[in-house]
């Protein structure tokens, strides 16, 4: 019967030199995929903020078939629109009810997260520069100035002035029936949006790098009146463009382009 050998000076495992090779192998694979999954994470991240805001707009659109056409408006609109209460503890939040939060009791940062954008890394100028728009005001999205009140809606600059002043006067009569362009109209969009879009207002790169949440320069998910969502670029200080309107009233669009030349 034949006999089976085992050579036991036979060497065992890998050599250093290959060990070496294996990591590096891995170091070159991971320098590789690691920016293609914060690419995937960030898009994904992308959608469920347009997934938020879809459902926030649609919310508004209720609102609104309730109250007569009315926008809620108030001095802190913008920000106590819906969601918790944040560290700002503002109140009274309207829009939660249309959003299934019924119990004004029962609204904590756990459960108000359809306001919160899982991108939200901050950017809001001046003492909570890095603490996140949700945590500091209750929600990571930020409404149209233009239709929530004259209480928020000053003028931003010499150059403005007269246009911002007119609007002002308007918006306390303001109906979703009198506004131009609904497919056009921005609604309601990522926290930085607005100041990203005054002609006047934190031009610090560091602002502009924290509040720009989704990884490119100059853009921020925005919802539309009519309901649509889109990854917009928002222009510092156009009222119109061919994409989006900030001014909710047509017959002020000649004006609006005149400032916008000046201010370009």
């Amino acid at each position: 019967m034949k006999r089976f050998s085992f050579n036991t000076n036979r060497r065992l495992g890998f050599t250093l030199i290959e060990l070496l090779v294996v990591v590096s192998v891995v170091a070159v694979l991971l320098a590789i995929l690691l920016p293609s999954l914060s690419m995937v994470r960030a898009i994904a991240n992308r959608v469920g903020c347009g997934s938020n805001l879809k459902q926030i707009s649609l919310a508004w659109v209720t609102y609104l078939d309730d109250h007569d056409g009315r926008f809620y408006q108030g001095i802190r609109a913008n920000f106590d629109y819906g969601g918790w209460r944040g560290i700002k503890n503002w109140w009274p939040r309207p829009l939660n009810y249309y959003v299934g939060l019924n119990d004004p009791n029962d609204v904590t940062q756990s459960n108000a997260k359809v306001f919160c954008c899982p991108s939200d890394k901050g950017g809001i100028p001046g003492a909570f520069l890095r603490e996140k728009a949700y945590l500091v005001h209750g929600t990571s999205y930020q409404t149209n100035i233009f239709l929530i009140g004259q209480d928020r809606c000053g003028a931003f600059s010499e150059k403005t002035n007269a246009l911002d002043m007119e609007i002002s006067q308007r918006l306390t009569n303001l109906n979703r029936s009198s506004v131009a362009n609904p497919s056009l109209l921005l609604l309601i969009g990522d926290f930085g949006w607005i100041n990203q879009w005054k002609p006047t207002a934190y031009p610090e790169e560091e602002w502009k790098e924290l509040a720009e949440w989704h990884r490119k320069t100059d853009y921020h998910c925005m919802a539309f009146l009519d309901g649509h969502v889109k990854f917009q670029n928002i222009r510092k200080g156009f009222y119109v463009t061919s994409e989006y309107w900030v001014l909710p009233f047509e017959d002020l669009r000649d004006l609006a382009l005149k400032l916008q030349g000046s201010i370009e």
